[in-house]
């Protein structure tokens, strides 16, 4: 039957595996494929080109489900100083598309509200009807305290609130190095809290300071899941079943612009979740996640570029099945963002709610060979983390003895070094940098009127560890660009090309954005050109032909002309030692660690 449509793949061979990889060896002209084409992960999951029906593997066990109506839960941060001024948030994020509320507690108004009773979180949460809109609590070493007040105040409503409590003592002691009074202290109170079965859930067993500290997903979603068995024995040695202790228990991940590993890492945690529920109780409970938008991603430089890491995090989040999103402001890295930042983080995931309708279907990576694959690596890679650190006596213990901590400093130590590298770009940062970038506006307000006393230490022994101290990647960058934004005037490098367009044009591009990584700017022309009044640094930039024939006069003709130093774009191969003789000081090419070389320029500049 002609049903009009035309057979077009019958016009063309069979495609097979070995085809392809003929191909591929080609193209790659004897280079390896293992080292070329494949990848992976910081944890050492195999991330592949291609994958076929040999890739192939079980799909994982409690796929997430569409949300609601097509909605995840959008949480906004609430973090004005001012109790009244956060109410004011609080309430224009709900009104603006906001569905619940994270609450950021700091007693000394610099990194949250300045709480310091029940009656400053009473404020805040004036005119919010917690029976419709979940509030949740991020108050770090203060989050027992914090959380009594938001169960007083739930219980003097007339309706049942939608509160998430979100006690978690192993992330103050993770992050801080310490827990005032000790972490068993702590895990207990909450503990007892659980036992007025208010709360939607009490405990928050996240991953995300190991996220932040540059960790990898597998060390993320290993402590993750210890830290939920640290919560819930506690629970259970008070007397709850294990059902009701896993179901008062969320948990916390973080999504950064890598989208496929975020959303994988997700569909990993209900898989790990599931286990061990149905291991504890007999049967597979409900995951609940609540994911937070990377800090470690976002930059300070062109924090504009960060809208689009946000998107992509909340892409993946949303498509892995987050059931709520927190999206921080693109303006973060910077300071308290102003009502248009807050109102881009809700209608980043509005647009990506209502528009793009990620929300609607039912596990989008199923049947995808790549992410089945990725989700189950992941989920055998954290499952084994977890081993590791209950071997080690628990969370706190694996705490205490810096096994975390070592696994996390192994992956932040690789990361870094792509990035020196820029084996790893960043966009705005350490790739096309923009030295006129625009500025973006800030919330000036000085959060000392507003500070208050903190809840009082508990009594007791500390409980301290290695602290896994906050990390982001584009801090090497950052800090060459403050350097060079201190010096009058602007440094900068001057390009000197030999012979035509085509033979220095890459050279160029190359050694323009590399330099303007580092806040310098760079002009153009040839040799003679050269002005060392206006340029302390000079390029060589052309191609190795040219190279042969000319760079050795060149550079003789750039230090004569005062040059302080003088580079040359492109690996000297063996004209090395003739290069260096007749002037050159250092090479620039793709490998090289950035902002070691970006600082000895800045060293010259500054000497000058």
């Amino acid at each position: 039957m002609d049903d009009g449509v035309i057979p077009l793949a019958e016009d063309f061979p069979p495609a097979d595996e070995a085809a392809w990889m003929a191909l591929v060896e080609k193209t790659l002209d004897g280079q390896a494929f293992e080292k070329r084409l494949v990848r992976q992960t910081y944890d050492g999951v195999r991330i592949d080109p291609l994958y076929t029906p040999a890739h192939a593997v079980e799909p994982l066990a409690a796929a997430p489900a569409p949300h609601a109506e097509g909605r995840w839960d959008i949480r906004a941060r609430v973090t004005h100083p001012d109790p009244a001024a956060a109410n004011a948030a609080a309430l224009e994020e709900l009104e603006g598309g906001a569905a619940s509320l994270l609450i950021s507690l700091d007693a000394s108004g610099e990194a949250g509200v300045a709480i310091g009773g029940r009656e400053d979180l009473e404020r805040v949460l004036d005119g919010v009807f917690i029976d419709l809109a979940t509030v949740a609590l991020d108050a770090g070493p203060h989050s027992v305290a914090a959380a009594q007040w938001l169960l007083d105040l739930g219980e003097a409503r007339t309706l049942k609130p939608r509160l998430a409590l979100h006690v978690d003592p192993l992330t103050t002691l993770a992050e801080t190095g310490v827990v005032a009074g000790g972490i068993a202290a702590a895990t207990l109170a909450g503990a007892v809290l659980a036992e007025r079965d208010l709360a939607q859930s009490v405990f928050l067993a996240s991953g995300r300071a190991v996220h932040e500290a540059g960790g990898g997903e597998a060390a993320e979603l290993g402590f993750m899941l210890s830290a939920t068995f640290a919560y819930a024995r506690a629970m259970i040695g008070r007397g709850r079943t294990p059902a009701d202790a896993f179901q008062a228990i969320a948990l916390g991940l973080a999504a950064d612009g890598d989208y496929f590993v975020t959303l994988a890492k997700h569909r990993a945690a209900r898989a790990l979740w599931t286990r061990a529920t149905r291991a504890a109780t007999g049967e597979a409970l409900p995951a609940v996640i609540e994911t937070r938008s990377s800090r470690r991603m976002l930059a300070a430089l062109d924090p504009w570029v960060n809208m689009l890491r946000l998107t992509s995090a909340c892409f993946g989040a949303a498509t892995g099945g987050a059931d709520a999103v927190v999206l921080d402001a693109f303006s973060q890295p910077l300071g308290r963002p102003t009502a248009f930042a807050r109102r881009q983080a809700r209608n980043t995931q509005l647009v990506l709610m209502e528009e793009s309708n990620l929300g609607r279907v039912a596990d989008p990576a199923a049947g995808s060979w790549h992410l089945e694959a990725l989700s189950r690596s992941l989920a055998e890679a954290g499952w084994a983390f977890m081993q590791k650190i209950e071997a080690a006596g628990g969370a706190v213990a694996a705490l205490e003895t810096g096994l975390v901590d070592e696994a996390v400093a192994k992956t932040r130590g690789a990361r870094a070094v792509d990035i020196a590298r820029r084996k790893a770009g960043l966009i705005g940062v350490s790739e096309f940098p923009d030295l006129a970038e625009a500025g973006v506006d800030l919330d000036p307000v000085d959060p000392r009127p507003f500070a208050k006393a903190a809840p009082p230490a508990p009594a007791g022994a500390d409980t301290r560890c290695p602290p896994l101290t906050p990390w982001r990647a584009a801090e090497p960058f950052e800090a060459l660009r403050r350097r060079a934004n201190g010096l009058e005037p602007r440094p900068n490098a001057f390009l000197a090309t030999l012979g035509a367009p085509a033979d220095y044009t890459g050279r160029v591009g190359f050694a323009r954005n590399l330099f303007a990584a580092g806040g310098i700017a760079a002009d153009l022309g040839e040799a003679s050109d050269y002005d060392a009044a206006t340029a302390p640094l000079a390029v060589i930039c052309s191609s190795d032909a040219l190279y042969a024939e000319g760079a050795e006069a060149a550079a003789r003709a750039l230090k004569q002309a005062g040059a302080r130093h003088v580079f040359l774009a492109g690996r000297p191969g063996e004209q090395e030692a003739a290069l260096k003789a007749a002037g050159v000081d250092s090479f620039l090419f793709a490998g090289m660690d950035a902002p070691e070389t970006l600082g000895r320029a800045l060293d010259v500049v500054e000497r000058r």
